[in-house]
Order: structure tokens, then C-alpha cells, then sequence
């Protein structure tokens, strides 16, 4: 019985339960002439008046993290093997593109640094998403968000098959 006890506790652990920072929604917004963007109010209110600007964790677009969760984030990298060549280009990449204690303007904007917004988000691009991502919010092209959407709907079945297979396995 207390074998039993023990790896009941032992799988809760193993769960990821939710932070106290949650990002749900999505808002279509436009960078302005220097590279700003309005982050929406309810975002606001959860990040605070700090923050880290870096890159996703999929590279597609650019993050705005909690520093406690960005903090976490970090941690776990630096964590992983730095003689393996995909780790060290994950690292360097995600230093050169992190900003920390970066903070809203008094009209709730985000400036964007320049070579971020190129390699991230396009040379040229105007209009992004800005969306919750459940930790953190995240920002990517207009381009992106559409290619991501058409990519659930088109295997919606399929990705719903492999995570309720995850689930079985738990």
C-alpha cells in the first residue's frame, strides 16, 4: 500500500502543473515606425513592470517572458550539454537575443531592437500576433501565425491523436 502511495505522488510530481502566469488569446497588432508595439492591457497587468525580451523556444518569433519564467527557462539550457553543437548554437543564439529588465513605455509598447525584429519577425514586416503561449507571451509575423493555424486545421486529428497517446502513457 504505501509502494502504491508513493508512486501516486511520484507521477503527480512528474506533472507539469500550471504557473502563475498564464497568456491565453491572440491580438493582431502592427509595429509602428521604430519598432514598437502595443502589448495588450490583460498581458500587461500579469508581466508586471519587468521583463525579458528574448527568443521563443521554437526560434520562430520573439518572447516576452516573466523574469521568474524566463529565469527558469535559462536555467534548464544551461543545463543541457554544451558539447553537443545544437546546444551551443541554442545557447549563443538565445544570449545574443535576450534583453533583460526591459519594461512598457507609458502607452503599454514594447520597443523591439532592430536585428531582433529582422531575424524573427522579417525585414519588412508590419503586422504580427501577439498571443498568449501559455508562460510567456509570444510575438510573431502575421506570415507565421496563418502557416502555424493552417498547419493544427489541416492535422488537427493527427496532433490530437499524439497527445492523447502521451496522455495514455502517463
Amino acid at each position: 500500500m504505501e509502494d502504491e502511495v508513493k508512486t501516486n505522488e511520484q507521477q503527480e510530481s512528474s506533472v507539469q502543473k500550471p504557473r502563475k502566469f498564464t497568456f491565453f488569446g491572440s491580438y493582431d497588432h502592427s509595429l509602428d515606425t521604430k519598432g514598437r508595439v502595443i502589448i495588450p492591457a490583460p498581458y500587461r497587468q500579469i508581466i508586471g513592470t519587468s521583463f525579458t525580451l528574448s527568443i521563443t523556444r521554437d526560434g520562430k518569433g520573439i518572447g516576452i517572458y516573466p523574469n521568474e519564467v524566463f529565469d527558469e527557462l535559462f536555467a534548464d539550457v544551461c543545463q543541457l550539454n554544451q558539447r553537443r553543437k545544437a546546444v551551443l548554437a541554442y545557447q549563443n543564439t538565445m544570449a545574443k537575443y535576450s534583453f533583460r529588465d526591459m519594461g512598457f513605455d507609458s502607452q503599454g509598447r514594447v520597443q523591439l531592437p532592430q536585428k531582433m525584429r529582422e531575424v524573427f519577425l522579417g525585414k519588412d514586416v508590419k503586422d504580427v500576433e501577439i498571443s498568449g503561449a501559455l508562460d510567456h507571451v509570444r510575438i510573431v509575423s502575421g506570415t507565421v501565425a496563418a502557416e502555424e493555424e493552417n498547419f493544427f486545421f489541416e492535422n488537427r486529428e493527427a496532433i490530437l491523436d499524439e497527445i492523447a497517446d502521451m496522455l495514455d502513457q502517463e
